[in-house]
Formats: C-alpha cells, structure tokens, sequence
C-alpha cells in the first residue's frame, strides 16, 4: 500500500543541484519541495497547485536556505556578516575597557544593520571589489538623498570590516575604496555684534517671565550661551559635565576653568576655557546652591533634570526661542543656526581675535583635530585676511 507522504512525480529544477527536487504526495493537492543538506532533507510544501508556481517557490527557498547557511558563522567564518560580528564584540570589549566611548559601537551598529548586511552580509569578503563597493554607493544613495559625509561614514564602517577580515587571515589587502568627494561646508557661527544682540536678547527675555513649553526661560539659558561662547567642548560634554568636571585654576594673573569632560565624543583630555567663563560658572554655582543644587554630583546647567536628553532638548528650545526673537536663526548666507553654533563662535573668535594662535594647541584644547579646523572654521579665517590683505596700505616713504 502506497503511502500517503510517499513522493511521487519527483523532478530536479534545470540550472540548480539535484539536491534540490519538487515531487508530489498523494495526501495533498499542492506540489512540495526538498532540499538533502548536512545529510538530510529540508522538506517544505509550496502550497501552489501550478508546477510552475512551484518551481519558483522551490528557487525562493533554495535561496533562502543557502542564505542561512551563509550567515551561520560557526560554517561560514569568512562572510562579511561573520567579520562584522567580530569586529562588534571586539569594539564593545574596548568600551567595556573605557578605550573607547559607546557611541562608537551604536553608531556603527545602526549602520551594519540598516544598510551594510542586507547588501554585503552574506558575501564572502575575499569577493569584495571596488566594483561591488561603487554598487553599494550607488544602491544605498537611490533612494533618499545621503550627504558625501554620511557615504564617507558607510565607508569607514565597511574599512572597519575588512580589516577585521585581514586581521583573522581571511582577507589578504583590502580592495581600493571609492573616493567620495565632499564639500565642506564652513560652520555658521555668530560675529561680534550678533553675539552682542544674542546675549542682550537672551537677558532681557529672561527678566520677562516668559516660558518655552511650560519651562520657565531664566538666566540659566543666558549663562548657557556666554560660558558656551567662552569654552571649546562640544554641547554634547556641557549636558553632561557634572561640578566635579570643573576645576577654578586663578593663577599668575590669570584665570579659567579646566574641564574634564566625562564622555567626550572623541577623546577625553582636559579643556582650559577663557578667563570669563570663570565669572559665569561662579555666578552660576552660587545661584544654584541657594536652590538646593551645586554638589559635586549635581549638573552643571539645568540639574533639576535628571534626564539628559530632556535637558539638551529644553537648552535648544529656549536657545531656537531667544534666536527667533533676536532675528538670528539664519546667517547672511542662509545657514541655520543651533546650539552647535556657540561652539563654532568660540573657536572663530579665537581664530579671528587671537594674537598668533597656536593652530595645534586650540585643537587639542577643543578636543578635536587641526584638520577639522582647518575643513570647517579657517576658511572664515582665510577670507577675512584676504580682505585685510586687500585694503591694506604701503606706509609712504618720509
């Protein structure tokens, strides 16, 4: 007696190993399909009465399954997926050393997962060209508009990779990355006189009692923007820097305040400031211990917020509101203004005012690179002195 599961009208699919089949069982209507893999059969009904129908279910499911196969990182070590895998834990043991800083792996992370694996996770890395490179450029800037920067950071994530793959023997050189040409663009920032109107703008709206989505707008913003405007971290240390992240040094007829910003977005190094952020922190610190705050472990601006997030969303509001008002959103060339731009007055003052800065020292004290300055501040420093080189006049002969 034939059984009910018995196949029957078994054919191989023309182009594809003779692993994989569609048959037919008497106990259904539908054709099925297998795949012999690892000493047996994967089994899987098509649920399609039309051979052909089934034909391209089969195809869909031979692929499936060798895909599978290539993401099983204990059979195949060399894909691309498998080094990423590597490369993830080996940076989330330098975090968990504090050599580096968590965004590190949460931003490469994002970019493994929403773009880079589906296109290159299953390929064998030794078949990585600069041609399928180009390809990932071109398909992952089809459909929405990424900027030369953004397909910089694709890049350097898939460099990352690779040189994991080189380190584990499965790569012998990395194949020649395409070249991504960016514009970059100087940093808006404000001048003398639209910083003036700035800080005035910001004090007067402080004594109107005005709020900014149910939070009181007070002097705290207004120190904000003067000590921002007179040190060099980035917004992203001053949300997070604590009292015991600052240090008063009045020395030799001089004084600053020496920062150690917790979790710097690039290194972590100690950050001296203009002498006249040592007046607004003093003022500061003493405002706050008569509401209860300035212990060590309290926040330096708004530290009645625990949330941090929350914290930096109420300084750009209050910061968008006091531009609004004082007509400063935009620069002369139409660039939008934020937070980050305080930042980029800080340096460009320095730059612009300061007697023969040293390039080098400022970047370090910035927590940043001197190429950085030069990419996206010194061009404001190198017009300036091509028009003081223009006006300029030979003294006369007596």
């Amino acid at each position: 007696m034939v059984g009910r599961t018995n196949p029957y009208d078994i054919e191989s699919l023309k182009g594809y190993p003779n692993a994989l089949q569609i048959y037919r069982i008497p106990a259904s209507s539908s054709w099925q399909v297998r795949l012999f893999v690892g000493r047996k059969y994967l089994r899987k009904s098509t649920k399609c009465e039309s051979k052909r129908e089934a034909i391209q279910f089969a195809k869909r499911f031979f692929d499936e399954v060798k895909i599978a196969q290539r993401l099983d990182f204990d059979v195949c070590r060399d894909t691309f997926a498998a080094c990423a895998n590597h490369l993830m834990k080996r940076q989330e043991a330098l975090v968990s050393r504090g050599e580096r800083d968590t965004r590190l792996i949460s931003e490469d992370r994002k970019k493994l997962t929403k773009d880079i694996l589906p296109h290159f996770g299953t390929m064998a890395v030794a078949d990585i060209t600069t041609e399928t490179l180009d390809d990932y450029i071109d398909h992952v800037s089809r459909d929405r508009p990424l900027s030369p920067s953004t397909l910089h950071k694709h890049l350097v994530v898939i460099r990352k990779v690779l040189n994991e793959a080189r380190r584990r023997g499965y790569l012998k050189a990395l194949p020649p990355f395409p070249t991504i040409k960016r514009k970059d663009n100087p940093r808006p920032y404000f001048t003398d006189s639209e910083y003036r109107k700035l800080w005035q703008t910001a004090s007067r709206l402080a004594k109107e009692g005005l709020k900014v989505r149910y939070v009181p707008l007070t002097d705290e913003i207004w120190d904000f923007i003067v000590l921002h405007v007179n040190v060099f971290v980035r917004v992203s240390d001053l949300k997070t820097l604590k009292h015991r992240h600052v240090q008063v040094v009045k020395e030799s007829g001089t004084q600053y305040l020496l920062l150690s910003a917790a979790k710097s977005k690039t290194v972590n190094r100690d950050s001296a400031t203009m002498p006249f952020a040592v007046d607004v922190y003093e003022r500061l610190l003493e405002r706050h211990k008569k509401g209860g705050f300035g212990k060590a472990d309290d926040y330096v601006f708004f530290p009645e917020y625990q949330n941090r997030t929350y914290a930096l969303q109420t300084m750009r509001r209050q910061f968008e509101f006091i531009l609004e008002r004082a007509g400063l959103k935009e620069d002369a060339r139409g660039r939008v203004r934020t937070l980050y731009s305080l930042r980029h007055t800080a340096l460009m003052f320095r730059l612009l005012k300061g007697d023969n800065v040293d390039i080098f020292l400022l970047a370090r004290n910035a927590l940043t690179s001197v190429d950085q300055l030069e990419r996206f501040y010194l061009s404001h420093v190198e017009s300036r002195t091509k028009i003081e080189n223009l006006q300029s006049m030979r003294s006369s002969s007596v």
